[in-house]
């Protein structure tokens, strides 16, 4: 029945002599719509563009020299191109379609839910590929450590809806002191274990902000979980207490910029008082947070895209954008994050504001730094699986896959300078209120973005190739598989079953050679006298990421790096 409807919504399903403008490319052809695609046929092959790539549709007036109907089509994986039909009415029918098609009510209208690989899939473990008991095993829960357990406190996601069924803590904290300790942590986020490092049992954890508020409220019950994970690989004497001063200090990081941690005590949130958290200090990385990203990515897109230059790059709009700031201060924190668990023996616990963004991209950067299993084509997955799809980032909205009305503008009534105006406003609009978007953010692309820089700087070192990272980067808007659909765990689990779509890690398991790095030597990481497997981000060497953009290297980035630096701020 839902097919059914969406095949009313069209009002066309082909146009014959289209122009296509992409680019410097023209090509003539048909334009076929289907319920989840727009294609393009025409002699040399064919353009496919899945509804919920679409970012934005523009129906300009005809075309003074050919008179044509002009569509022009901007889409999330930053391709751009123009339709020119030469009635109006089939423009006219072809937006209404498109806008209709892409501005859908529910995730279950989605092309996931239809899709058929055509061969098949050799590769059907996807949905099975991130076992959690197996993983934390992996990485020494219960075989090489026996300071963590496994707790089924939130195994129906009441405990903490955003938060995976599975979560580790340290075993010397019951249940009981977790269901108190999840009413200091902002949506019950509480501290839980991400990665135990193989070479000295140091941890990474993750959270939520606390909610501290004006009156500087405190939780016993947070700080004890706490102190037993900074606890965790430390010396203790015979009678069982901790000997202090045989670790280097351990580390809270808050992701966020001071002002803005300080800025969430109104709201009854705010950042930790360190008088109450004692053999540990604690830093703010200055991560923007998601207004600014998306501002800074329409930015670099606009500069990439040469709209002001007869699409030659924008160098200056370019460095404007700030995006390599962005980018540089990832990778410092990353940095920090990986110094202090190799080579301080420290534990790091790290939140932003909610745990799902800001703390997604340095908790899974620093993993992939630290641990070489995570830069094997199979453990790449599992990462992205375990610290976004598991831990709740939000894809759902920030990727923006329900899209809105509001970016399908019609101007083909206005004619001269009203229309250009008009397409001016609308650009100001979305561009720069963001008033339409208001969820959406590059957070994932900012850490495929840092695995880019990464493989960049250390080309042996990962298995897996940039051709990897762009299609991710692609299918994470397509909606063509169900992994990134909705907003964490518990919405999949109780909405979707997941043998109704397909996992995008049978796509890229059945194509792995696509997807394989040639340079790839895992002898490397076994070199213990060099660096025992751990990447050190150099933060002084960070690029565009060219290729995303489809520009050539030398269009977008100098000759020589950028090298971009700022003080982490501390907090006494």
């Amino acid at each position: 029945m839902m097919h059914q409807s969406r095949i009313d919504l069209l009002k066309i399903t082909q146009v014959q002599d289209v122009l296509l403008e992409k680019g410097n490319e023209v090509h003539t052809g048909t334009v076929h719509l289907t319920v989840h695609n727009l294609i393009f046929n025409y002699p040399e092959g064919e353009i496919w563009i899945p509804y919920p790539i679409i970012h934005t549709v523009e129906r300009r007036p005809a075309s003074l020299q050919t008179g044509r109907h002009p569509l022009y089509i901007r889409c999330r994986d930053f391709l751009i191109i123009t339709l020119s039909m030469l009635k109006e009415r089939e423009a006219q029918d072809v937006f209404d379609s498109v806008q209709k098609l892409t501005c859908i009510s529910s995730t279950e209208q989605l092309y996931a839910y239809s899709y058929q690989p055509q061969p098949t899939f050799t590769s059907t473990n996807g949905w099975k590929i991130y076992d959690p008991l197996k993983e934390y095993e992996r990485m020494g829960v219960g075989t090489k450590n026996d300071n963590w357990r496994f707790t089924t406190i939130n195994r129906d996601y009441t405990y903490s809806p955003t938060y995976p069924r599975t979560l580790v803590v340290p075993t010397r904290i019951s249940d009981n002191v977790l269901n108190y300790a999840a009413k200091y942590r902002s949506k019950g986020r509480i501290p839980v274990l991400s990665y135990l490092h193989w070479y000295n049992m140091a941890t990474i954890t993750r959270s939520s902000q606390p909610m501290v508020g004006f009156k500087q409220a405190r939780s016993i019950q947070d700080e004890k979980l706490i102190e037993a994970t900074f606890a965790s690989n430390v010396p203790t004497n015979p009678s069982g207490q901790v000997v202090y001063g045989s670790t280097a200090a351990n580390l809270i990081v808050d992701a966020r910029p001071m002002a803005n941690a300080m800025g969430n005590v109104a709201r009854g949130a705010g950042t930790e008082n360190m008088e109450n958290y004692k053999n540990c200090k604690k830093i703010y990385i200055a991560i923007d947070n998601i207004h600014v990203m998306r501002d800074s990515l329409a930015k670099m897109c606009e500069a990439m895209q040469g709209a002001d230059t007869d699409g030659q790059v924008n160098r200056g709009a370019l460095q404007r954008s700030n995006w390599l700031k962005h980018i540089a201060t990832l990778m410092e924190g990353t940095e920090t994050i990986v110094k202090n668990i190799h080579v301080y023996n420290s534990h790091v616990l790290v939140h932003c504001s909610d745990g799902w963004d800001r703390t997604a991209q340095l908790v899974s950067i620093s993993e992939l730094c630290l641990d070489p299993y995570f830069r094997t084509f199979e453990g790449f997955q599992i990462l992205i699986e375990k610290e976004w799809v598991s831990f709740g980032h939000k894809f759902a909205d920030r990727c923006g896959h329900l899209s809105n009305e509001k970016y399908f503008v019609n101007l083909a009534n206005n004619t001269g300078n009203a229309a250009t105006n008009t397409i001016k406003d609308m650009q100001n609009k979305f561009y720069k209120s963001n008033y339409y978007q208001k969820e959406t953010s590059p957070v994932f692309h900012q850490f495929l973005d840092c695995v880019y820089q990464l493989l960049r700087q250390s080309p042996t070192r990962f298995e897996f190739n940039e051709n990897m990272l762009i299609d991710l980067h692609y299918h994470v808007y397509s909606c063509q598989f169900g992994t990134f659909l909705f907003n964490c765990e518990g919405e999949r689990t109780h909405h979707y079953p997941q043998s109704k779509s397909f996992s995008i890690w049978d796509y890229f398991n059945t194509h792995k050679d696509r997807f394989v790095n040639e340079m790839y030597d895992p002898k490397k990481d076994q070199d213990l006298v060099d660096d025992g497997g751990v990447l050190f981000p150099d933060t002084r060497n960070i690029k565009y990421w060219s290729s995303l953009f489809n520009r050539k290297e030398d269009e977008v980035n100098e000759p020589i790096t950028y090298g971009i630096s700022h003080p982490l701020a501390e907090d006494a």
